[in-house]
């Protein structure tokens, strides 16, 4: 390989090892709108889900009734997955990755979230899950008096409208076409435009009308604390609110529970988190100062070869998590997030011995780019071995019906596959572009033959 070849691999790596880094750790909600709505990408890590002897969970069940008894009969199950997979949108949208609706019984719906970090995560969920009641439009804030309820309703999303002090986020209210002529009558005077929420709403939603609504379309926004215009994130948490008063079904809530993790959870002080015990965050913490150790260690041991295994592990953690994320299965508790530490290091052992073996060597007064080939060839047995044996321990805890056993499970059967790939071929590769740039200088790589500092 030339050198003008080998820093172009570099380059592109390099590229390509920022966008994996990017889309494993940070979350954000795109610049630009799709029909009117933003979406909001989320990193591999924050779709990994927790399970509860990490994080908190609510547990909340329904009983999901039909308003007509015709339809109870005769189309019920119909209208009970349509709400089970309108709740399950709702939640999703709303962020609450690691959640399940489920139908529960012969009349009753199930609704599970975990993975709640913060104080704000369980008050939004429980604000969305309590009671949702079906929602009704009125010229006055009597609900017996409204002139179009859920059934009239086609639509809700947010859209934000350039202003001169900046950009303003609305949640839109979107009539169907057949109901627009009595939206139309109802509004042609204009005034305040009342949404009620159940029949007893004490607090409905008012929104000021300048004259009819003649396009079957409303929208409005509103202030938080300290007169603040609404942010993307407060327009959708009314937006999915809105949404929970369209479900198919009247849902009247029998039971939620809120279950704190085995080990500690997070705790709360005000609007300030506070970690008590161990928590996902704090283990995530751990995590990583797991990984900054290994990676001081290798560049200290190494120098310039330390470094080249920093990138390869990198590599190693973006694909491990971004698998581990993909798989709908797995919930990673204590247990597995050991799993995943113990992993790690069996990925950094596996470079280890390739290095320490080419520093035998090069000792022995071997070129450096034998004693690389050499070394991988003898490291590869032993890769193997210990990534295989790994990977059937875990293959074997995945089918044990025990959360914690199998949270290890998949990490023990998912990362030493990542590792054998990394190790072996990646730094394969990463190594021969190395080796172009650097084909005679141990030293580089803390390297001496016969023990003097000797360059060549």
């Amino acid at each position: 390989m030339t050198k003008n070849r080998s820093r172009s691999l570099f380059v592109l790596f390099s590229i390509v090892l920022v966008i994996c880094l990017i889309a494993t750790f940070l979350s954000f909600t795109y610049p630009f709108a799709v029909n009117g709505k933003y979406y909001s990408y989320s990193s591999f890590v924050s779709n990994i889900k927790m399970g509860e002897d990490i994080s908190t969970s609510l547990r909340v069940v329904y009983r999901a009734e039909t308003i007509d008894e015709f339809e109870m009969t005769s189309n019920y199950e119909v209208l009970r997955s349509s709400t089970v997979n309108d709740l399950q949108s709702i939640l999703q949208d709303e962020g609450f990755k690691d959640s399940t609706v489920s139908t529960y019984g012969e009349d009753c719906i199930l609704v599970t979230v975990g993975d709640l970090q913060s104080k704000q995560d369980s008050a939004l969920a429980l604000s969305l899950l309590d009671n949702p009641a079906k929602i009704s439009f009125s010229m006055s804030s009597n609900a017996s008096e409204a002139f179009a309820d859920a059934t009239d309703v086609e639509d809700v999303y947010v859209q934000d409208y350039a202003q001169t002090s900046g950009t303003s986020w609305y949640v839109v209210i979107k009539f169907k076409s057949e109901s627009l002529p009595k939206v139309e009558e109802a509004t042609k005077d204009g005034g305040s435009l009342y949404i009620l929420f159940g029949e007893d709403d004490s607090s409905p939603i008012s929104i000021t009308l300048d004259s009819a609504i003649t396009d079957g379309i409303v929208s409005f926004t509103g202030t938080k604390q300290g007169d603040l215009p609404w942010s993307q994130a407060d327009a959708k948490s009314y937006a999915n609110r809105l949404k929970t008063g369209l479900l198919s079904l009247k849902l009247t809530k029998l039971s939620s529970s809120e279950t704190e993790g085995s080990y500690g959870s997070v705790t709360h002080s005000g609007d300030k988190v506070l970690f008590g015990g161990v928590s996902a965050v704090l283990i995530w913490a751990v995590l990583g100062l797991v990984v900054l150790a290994a990676f001081v260690f290798l560049i200290v041991k190494y120098k310039q070869l330390g470094w080249l295994a920093c990138f390869n592990l990198l590599f190693f953690i973006c694909i491990g998590l971004f698998l581990l994320q993909s798989i709908p299965l797995v919930h990673m508790n204590f247990a597995g997030m050991v799993g995943m530490a113990l992993c790690f290091m069996l990925a950094v052992d596996s470079l280890i011995s390739i290095f320490e073996s080419a520093k035998r060597y090069y000792n022995a007064d071997a070129k450096l780019h034998i004693a690389f080939k050499t070394a991988q060839k003898d490291s590869l047995i032993k890769t193997f071995i210990l990534s295989g044996l790994v990977a059937v321990v875990g293959l074997v805890c995945v089918f044990i019906p025990i959360p914690s056993i199998q949270s290890f499970g998949w990490a023990a059967l998912v990362l030493p596959i990542v590792s054998l790939f990394t190790s072996l071929v990646l730094m394969r590769l990463f190594i021969k572009m190395y080796l172009a740039l650097n084909n005679f200088d141990g030293k580089k790589c803390n390297f001496h033959k016969g023990g003097k500092n000797v360059s060549k």
